[in-house]
Order: C-alpha cells, then sequence, then structure tokens
C-alpha cells in the first residue's frame, strides 16, 4: 500500500511543524515537530513501513518494546490522516490483479 498526500491539502513547513489545508473541508490543522516528521517522511517515502521503521529506528534504537509501541502509535497517526482525508492510501498492485 503506497501513502500519497491528498490533492486536497495545501501544506507547508513551518517553525513550529507543519501546517494543513484541506481545500475541500476547509478545516486547517497544525502538525507538532514529531507529527511534522511523519508527514515529511511519508511525502517522501509513501510507505507505512518505511516510514514507522525509520522513526522506531531513530527514537527507539534496537529496543523491541519501544520499538512496537511506536511502530503502532505512527500506524495509528497514519490512519487518522486517512480518515480525515488528508492522507489517501492506494494498492501497489497493477490495475486487475488480486
Amino acid at each position: 500500500m503506497s501513502l500519497h498526500i491528498s490533492d486536497a491539502v495545501i501544506w507547508q513547513e513551518t517553525p513550529d511543524g507543519v501546517s494543513l489545508y484541506h481545500t475541500e473541508s476547509g478545516e486547517f490543522r497544525t502538525l507538532n515537530a514529531t507529527a511534522a516528521q511523519i508527514w515529511v517522511l511519508v511525502e517522501s517515502d509513501k510507505d507505512r513501513e518505511t516510514v514507522s521503521g525509520k522513526l522506531a529506528l531513530l527514537f527507539a534504537g534496537h529496543h523491541a518494546v519501544m520499538t512496537a509501541r511506536i511502530r503502532a502509535e505512527v500506524d495509528a497517526f497514519i490512519s487518522s490522516l486517512v480518515e480525515a482525508d488528508l492522507l489517501q492510501e492506494t494498492s501497489d498492485q497493477p490495475a486487475g490483479r488480486p
């Protein structure tokens, strides 16, 4: 599954994090530094596993319990952005394949 920023989202990095504006809903959000780091990683890496893996390595090193917790929290955060239509998740499989 690939992640993409919704076409309806205008965003900008700021000294405080990332500011998001959803042009269809009119919703405005400011992401704190950690959430902004997730956003920027999604924008460049486009994959949940890659993003959560990079953050887990950065913040937990090789500590298994912390890695699992970070991965779960990053996954939940990304899911909330997908639910809010700020991110879109699409299948990597070619059309017509199960």
